[in-house]
């Protein structure tokens, strides 16, 4: 998954490492201002394995939207999982499924709450509406420790 905005390359640094792209800098680097987040949203979604595909396509493009459009969301990531540990009730479902986790950065407690009340419940009718089956769970973290510097 390319989280560049470019796909145009620096030359190769000194130690004959192949340079990043040079307009965009990559999820969690020092100088991306999400790590200086002090919450996470997270996001956990079951799709089933057929649906995989064109749902992660939806999900990049949601998110970024999101991000773009909802003021104190600074940045988003979004990860694949196998099935999630301890879910035994699952096991039948582990290859039928694909996990998502969705990370986003929220600048403060009242951009979350202000989210929250406005947009979430929206979202999750849309997404049951569109992709049908769709399982979310949603966890709010606070940073408590960090030693990556923005």
């Amino acid at each position: 998954m390319n989280f560049s905005s470019s796909t145009d390359t620096a030359a190769a640094t000194p130690g004959g490492r192949a340079a990043q792209p040079a307009t965009t800098p990559a999820p969690l680097s020092r100088s991306n201002s999400a790590v200086n987040s002090e919450i996470i949203y997270e996001v956990n979604l079951s799709v089933p394995a057929e649906k995989g595909a064109p749902y992660r396509d939806y999900l990049k493009t949601f998110c970024q939207k999101t991000c773009q459009e909802v003021d104190g969301f600074t940045g988003v990531q979004i990860f694949t999982q196998p099935k999630p540990p301890g879910l035994h009730w699952l096991s039948e479902e582990g290859v039928k499924k694909e996990y998502l986790t969705v990370h986003y950065h929220v600048a403060s407690q009242m951009h979350l709450d202000m989210y929250l009340a406005d947009h979430q419940p929206r979202v999750a009718e849309a997404d049951t509406d569109i992709w049908n089956h769709l399982v979310t769970s949603r966890r709010i973290l606070r940073l408590s420790f960090s030693n990556i510097e923005g």
